[in-house]
């Protein structure tokens, strides 16, 4: 497939580099089959995450990344637009949890599943640029070590 990839796009990438995007489309599928019954909504998993008596420590290094991905300066920053929030993601919420107005352990995680969610979406849309995609390797790797994190609770 990689070979396709550059191929047809003219890129370079090397299996390394795009691994953890790849690996992401199979446990988001394992999240929302076992979190969401097969159908994610962000009130379905507020009602999975709510009943759960979560460990906030175990996910301070992917509260962290995204800290400091999506804030400087006491602000979100020019990447926060960039997760193409849409009307009903409760993007305030993200906001309020990002810059530390936020410190309930239930919805810290729901922001940050909102954070993936969006990831998800911006990346099963087409909307992360192809050629481009090798750059976002991190952000999948921290999502991925989220939800497999956030899925020992289930």
């Amino acid at each position: 497939m990689i070979n396709w990839i550059n191929n047809r796009f003219g890129t370079n990438f090397k299996e390394a580099e795009i691994e953890s995007i790849k690996d992401f489309s199979l446990i988001w599928n394992i999240f929302e089959r076992y979190v969401c019954n097969n159908n994610f909504t962000i009130d379905r998993a507020e009602n999975e995450i709510s009943v759960k008596k979560i460990d906030i420590a175990k996910f301070q290094t992917h509260l962290d990344y995204f800290k400091s991905r999506y804030t400087e300066n006491g602000n979100v920053n020019h990447r926060f637009a960039h997760l193409n929030f849409r009307a009903n993601d409760r993007q305030q919420l993200v906001n309020d949890v990002l810059l530390g107005g936020v410190a309930k352990p239930n919805q810290v995680i729901l922001a940050l599943v909102i954070i993936v969610y969006r990831y998800r979406n911006n990346l099963f849309h087409g909307i992360k640029d192809i050629q481009l995609i090798d750059q976002q390797n991190e952000n999948f790797e921290i999502a991925n070590s989220f939800l497999t994190t956030l899925l020992d609770y289930f």
